[in-house]
């Protein structure tokens, strides 16, 4: 059978022909299109070109004549790849002149060109980049130049481009590659002119050289820098009022949780102490000393204009409310210091501001940058402390001392029976017991990583910057850790020359994990990091199985609890969700006058999930135990101002402010407590079987104000500033709600009078002179209220009387006066200030009591008074500045000193404060004062009143005999030594901080001083230096069961023997990077490439004899150095690299 298949030629056939018309017909569809493009592009360029403008510009840059040009034209201008830089001026004056025209003058001679392309102009570098031929005479001899031009500071690899070299007295220019290389066609022996904006010109003549290498040095910008100084930004050189800042620079190569870490020795006038070593924990920034005794002393802080809620902190562990933030987001820190400055935020200024800046994208091609950074934590160096011989034998010392009638048999007995240990062991068994070093256990080696991640870019009028992180840390206390994930949004839009936007979003998911008592300076039993140079050193940490050794019924001895075991089993955890979130709007009314606009809210939900495992010692008892915290703290601000900038015959300057601020603060609790669960492996709220209680609060605060600003500004030379604001604030009275806020400064720069205009090593010499008041808020939201509570009685509700109000309760008053000196010299070689101030702290809040007859214990009133005087310089160096090395050194300290100037009524001392008395610092030591040793019998004595030795000394006034100055505990003085190195890719920074002058009580050594006087262990210190036989010379006692004496004080009590100079030095920061030469980098894509090395807490120099003298005392949780978790070292290293 034959099968017929289908002719397909014809079909074929008509398949190519059908091809061939669809082809022609494409070709026709391409060929109309072209037109069409073409036509409407020529009628566009047409209408565009025809445009008329009034141009008077002299000797602007091309971006400031661009812009004018923009302003006055229909146009989208685009650059094609990095922003427009040159520093060829343009002149040009003429009116109703052609678009076209207009481009032409402006390019002339500039390293770009443009193209219309429909109805957008693209501005590009010219194609001749490298190359320009010089428009000379045909008789004149033309050559060739090229060489290299670098910039100061920067690193080798970096990138070069954009450098213009032009001929001088021609038109004849060039612009570098990306290496900084060129090439220009010039006439022989003409003299090139290189210059970059923000650097200073240099001329060069070609004659005198065959291959040019030269490098452009720095301009003194830095008086040209723009400051942010409150609800605006103002440069440099016009500031009158006190104020530090920071950059990026000195932050990004910290490895911190939060950026207060990075002002630590930085910035003068300002005080920066870790309350510990916890991840993420809590720091202290006190602003010019310590203005209020129970107000709070903790500066404002202000994130991209709104204020952040600064008091939220977790109450698992020590928490730091700032660490929603991602330091390596951070563009700027500003501080106020004075009221001249600080003023401006009214009411919540008393003890600082401090200005925060964010990151923002930059108009150009995306630019994405990676850093991955990992490393170690340790701890500080450990304690000695005694071994199991040693123990036994001082409280065997101890029993024998304080019963001499007891033979030796009996009090081996003893001693061995409340140690838990066979009371026949022979003196052989008990040399063989081992010793177990708890310490070791309980601190241990942490790690951290780091991931970071941002994207920035955008066109003429929309920017943006993505960043994202992850950080995780596990702490060096067992049982610690701290993870933050953040993701951060910042939008710039400008829809046109009168309106932007700016749009700023922060994300925050951040889980601490804490053992218990790392809240604060908590002694409790389960509490590692305490309890374990204090557990009995024959008992065992491990099994020989490796698990833990527990005791069900407790260990012997006063610390009967394994809190090593608790931390690992117990889930205390701290998670914090935030959103800081703002947007802003500016309005340019006309050229001379601005609205801006912005509202922003800080938004938290908290929660603290407590834990305590039902096979711990402390919750074995009731199953298991669940403390539930939940706080959600809102606060949202809204601002509306007006500024008014304007210069009168070309040299008075005026710049005028005004606007209203209105803020409100809420926050809702609950607190949930229940115990009772099946088994450890069930944790959350529905498997308890009994809810114990369940509480709830509410509380709110707001917060109104109006504020102006003028400033007034003569050649740079003369400058003066005002500034008032009424504020008002819902905690107050109602005869008090609001108050006035003034401030006046003024700055003279002698270095632009005429007579020193010629004393060219001189570049500024700029005196400040400041006076304002300010105010201080931070008390409780009802203080001023008479308040109720709730009560029961007869299985009825009620209602009680529980607080007395004050209608005429007002806020502290701080009144500042603040004389400073600006100096720069030698081009910025030698730079800084001088600042010297006082402080007067008016109207202190203070609980005064009053008769119970009225019912009430207490009424809080405005009484109190305190002063702070110090002195700030800051000095920086620039010793070498060469094309191939640079060293460049900063130093500042500061001076305070704190006084007491009065309290209420006739009141020398604070009742219930000893600390606290009229003509000394706040926090002065009044304790008793040790005497030493009775070298003949062992015993501990003291001074009384009189002088004379007591081993009694009963109570001591402030008038009392004393065998040294009373110290305090607030520092001296203080400071920091900052010095960056730079050798071609190589690059190292230090900083040194230091904190001299506190006089400290050291309740851990008074813990740890006993050498077998109770059933905790101690230092091996106090054990080698004991008291042993009469006629020896010692500062300690002899051992004494109980630790005191017959009819004596308690050795050790409180006294004098404990208090320690906790001055110390410390290298702070090591910063060792290379930046990889970008030959190597460019062949993965990769346009910079860094490697670093990282270290924190490198080295300290101390007589303190605890774990580490950095922290703090206050009223909170950090009431002593007891129980608080030392800092640690860090040791990272990383990658970074931008594509």
């Amino acid at each position: 059978m034959q099968a017929d298949f289908p002719n397909h030629t014809d079909s074929l056939v008509h398949a190519e022909k059908k091809k061939a018309n669809l082809r022609r017909f494409s070709l026709r569809l391409r060929v109309v299109t072209l037109l069409l493009v073409t036509s409407v592009s020529y009628a566009a360029a047409t209408i565009l070109f025809a445009q008329q403008l009034d141009l008077k510009l002299n000797n602007v840059s091309l971006q400031y004549a661009l812009d004018e040009v923009k302003r006055q034209s229909n146009y989208i201008n685009w650059h094609e790849g990095r922003a427009i830089v040159s520093d060829i001026p343009v002149t040009i004056n003429a009116k109703k002149i052609s678009l076209r025209n207009a481009l032409n003058k402006i390019f002339e001679g500039q390293p770009y060109t443009y193209e219309i392309v429909a109805e957008t102009i693209v501005i590009k570098r010219k194609k001749e980049e490298l190359t320009t031929t010089a428009a000379v005479s045909p008789l004149q001899e033309v050559i060739t130049v090229e060489g290299r031009v670098r910039l100061e500071g920067k690193a080798v690899n970096a990138d070069f481009g954009g450098i213009s070299i032009r001929e001088k007295g021609t038109i004849s220019s060039a612009v570098t590659d990306k290496e900084g290389h060129f090439k220009i066609r010039v006439r022989k022996n003409a003299v090139l002119v290189f210059s970059m904006i923000g650097y200073r010109p240099r001329e060069m003549n070609v004659g005198v050289v065959d291959k040019i290498d030269i490098e452009l040095q720095e301009e003194l910008s830095r008086l040209n820098e723009v400051v942010v100084t409150g609800y605006t930004v103002q440069e440099r050189r016009e500031i009158t009022g006190a104020i530090s800042q920071i950059k990026a620079k000195d932050i990004e190569n910290m490895p911190i949780q939060t950026f207060d870490q990075a002002m630590q020795g930085r910035m003068a006038g300002v005080n920066v102490s870790s309350a510990t070593g916890i991840p993420g924990g809590a720091v202290r920034v006190q602003i010019r000393g310590e203005g209020s005794i129970s107000a709070g002393n903790d500066p404002l802080y202000i994130v991209d204009g709104i204020p952040v809620n600064s008091e939220d902190a977790g109450t698992v562990t020590s928490s730091n409310p700032l660490a929603f933030l991602n330091p390596k987001d951070i563009e700027s820190i500003e501080v106020l210091k004075d009221a001249a400055a600080a003023s401006i935020y009214g009411a919540q200024a008393a003890n600082g501001v401090v200005l925060i800046t964010t990151k923002s994208g930059a108009a150009g091609p995306t630019i994405v940058n990676v850093e991955y950074n990992q490393g170690l934590v340790t701890p500080m160096p450990l304690i000695e402390t005694m071994n199991t011989q040693q123990f036994i034998q001082g409280r065997m010392e101890a029993k024998r001392n304080y019963y001499p009638e007891y033979s030796l048999e009996q009090i081996r007995s003893e001693v061995l029976n409340e140690l838990q240990l066979p009371i026949g062991m022979t003196d052989a068994e008990i040399l063989s017991l081992p010793s177990y070093d708890w310490q070791n256990a309980a601190f241990r080696n942490g790690w951290s990583s780091q991931l970071n991640l941002s994207a920035e870019g955008g066109a003429q009028r929309t920017t943006f910057r993505l960043g994202g992180s992850y950080e995780n840390n596990r702490g060096s206390v067992v049982g610690t850790s701290f993870q933050r994930g953040t993701a951060s949004l910042r939008l710039n839009h400008s829809v046109n020359d009168k309106l932007s936007f700016k749009a700023n979003v922060n994300l925050t998911m951040l889980r601490q994990e804490g053992a218990a008592g790392t809240a604060g300076a908590n002694l409790f039993l389960s509490s590692p990091h305490y309890t374990a140079p204090l557990m009995l050193p024959f008992l065992p940490v491990y099994n020989s199985d490796g698990s833990y050794s527990l005791n069900p019924q407790g260990f012997p001895g006063t610390f009967r609890y394994h809190a090593i075991a608790a931390a690992e089993m117990n889930d205390f955890v701290s998670k914090n969700n935030s959103i800081l979130s703002s947007l802003r709007a500016d309005y340019k009314i006309r050229k001379d006058l601005t609205l801006r606009s912005y509202a922003g809210v800080h938004y938290n939900v908290n929660v603290d999930n407590l834990y305590s495992d039902p096979r711990t010692n402390e919750a074995q008892g009731r199953k298991g135990i669940l403390v539930l915290n939940q706080r959600y703290p809102v606060s949202f601000t809204t601002t509306h101002h007006l500024t008014y900038n304007k210069t009168y015959a070309k040299h008075h300057k005026v710049t005028a402010l005004g606007g209203v601020e209105y803020r409100s603060y809420v926050n809702e609790t609950t607190r949930v407590e229940a115990e009772g669960f099946p088994s450890h492996r069930f944790k959350t709220l529905q498997s308890a079987s009994t809810i114990n209680s369940a509480t709830g609060s509410f509380t709110t605060v707001k917060r109104m104000g109006v504020f102006g600003q003028a400033n007034y500004n003569y050649r740079n030379k003369y400058m003066l500033s005002g500034i008032l604001r009424y504020d008002g604030s819902s905690r107050f009275g109602e005869n008090h709600l609001f108050g006035w806020f003034p401030a006046i400064s003024g700055g003279w720069d002698a270095s632009q009078e005429q007579f020193l205009k010629k004393v060219n090593w001189l570049n500024q010499l700029k005196l400040r002179v400041g006076y304002g008041e300010t105010g201080n808020d931070r008390i409780g939201n009802f203080t001023a209220q008479s308040l109720y509570g709730t009560t029961q009685y007869d299985g009825q509700g009620g209602t009680i009387p529980t607080r007395l109000g004050n209608s005429d309760l007002r806020w502290e008053r701080n009144v500042t006066t603040n004389i400073g000196l600006d100096y720069s010299v030698l081009n910025r070689r030698i730079y800084g200030s001088l600042e010297v101030y006082r402080r007067v702290s008016k109207d202190l809040l203070l609980t005064q009591p009053i008769p119970w007859v009225s019912g009430y214990a207490e009424i809080s009133r405005n009484v109190g008074e305190v002063k702070n005087e110090g002195l700030e310089l800051e000095v920086n160096f620039n010793p070498v500045r060469s094309s191939s090395f640079n060293w460049t050194s900063g130093f500042n300290i500061s001076f305070v000193r704190n006084r007491v100037t009065k309290l209420y009524g006739d009141l020398t001392s604070l009742p219930g404060r000893a600390s606290v008395r009229v003509g000394y610092s706040l926090h002065t030591n009044f304790l008793n004062q040790y005497a030493g040793v009775n070298s003949a019998t062992g015993r501990p004595m003291w001074y009384d009143a009189e002088g004379n030795y007591s081993y009694r000394p009963g109570g001591q006034g402030s008038t009392s005999y004393t065998l040294r100055d009373r110290g305090n505990s607030m520092s001296d003085y203080y400071g920091g030594w900052n010095n960056n190195f730079k050798y071609k890719s190589l690059q190292l920074d230090v900083l040194v901080h230091f904190d001299m002058g506190r006089e400290i009580y050291n309740n851990m050594a008074r813990i740890m001083s006993r050498k077998g006087d109770v059933l905790v262990n101690g230092a091996a210190w106090y054990y080698d230096n004991r008291w042993t036989m009469p006629g020896q010379v010692t500062s300690v006692p002899r051992a004494i069961d109980g630790s005191t004496e017959l009819n004596s004080l308690a050795a050790d009590g409180s006294s004098t023997r404990f208090l320690e100079d906790a001055s110390y030095i410390r290298l702070k920061h090591i910063n060792l990077s290379y930046d990889i030469p970008s030959n190597f980098s460019n062949r993965l894509k990769i346009s910079n490439a860094r490697v670093f090395f990282q270290a924190l807490n490198v080295i300290t120099w101390t007589k303190w004899t605890g774990y580490d003298p950095e922290f703090y005392i206050d009223e909170s949780n950090f009431d002593s150095n007891a129980g608080i978790v030392p800092q640690t070292r860090t040791f990272n290293l990383g990658v970074q690299f931008k594509f």
